[in-house]
């Protein structure tokens, strides 16, 4: 992955890369296309409440970066507000969810997908990080989360 320049973002290549499975791993090793289309891959990330990583220009100030506008929404806390306000993604897991909803980064808000065709991952958490490694563990089970509180009970 290049930013521009030609410098390699070696994070994001780094991220996107740790979520290949074992047959995955078996196609790209012998070099075989993915059935000969290029899939979307969504990224879901574990964040706890009021920690979540936020982007910034190096400068930035620290009151700049949370003056900005929807810098608290993230996939998970926009997860919980949709399923809060419909009905229609109360039967999904957290990791279900964008095969049928598409995540909007710009407006920060999911809507729903008119194809159907996404790989689903969500970013892995160490047991050291205990909070949000059960975190992980209740998103991978519990069907249409409304708040971090509606999960832990």
């Amino acid at each position: 992955m290049e930013i521009s320049g030609g410098i390699q973002d070696e994070i994001k290549a780094h991220l996107d890369g740790c979520f290949i499975g074992p047959i995955e791993t078996c196609w790209k090793i012998f070099e075989f296309n993915m059935y000969g289309e290029s899939l979307a891959v969504q990224c879901l990330p574990i964040d706890l409440p009021n920690k979540h990583y936020v982007n910034f220009h190096a400068h930035q100030t620290v009151n700049e970066v949370l003056a900005r506008q929807n810098v608290e929404k993230t996939q998970l806390t926009t997860w919980f507000n949709y399923n809060s306000a419909h009905d229609d993604g109360l039967n999904l897991i957290y990791w279900q969810f964008p095969q049928y909803y598409t995540w909007n980064a710009k407006a920060k808000s999911w809507y729903p997908r008119w194809q159907a065709k996404v790989i689903r991952r969500m970013y892995f958490v160490l047991l050291s990080k205990e909070e949000q490694f059960f975190l992980q563990l209740l998103l991978t089970i519990f069907e249409g989360g409304k708040s971090w509180e509606h999960l832990r009970t």
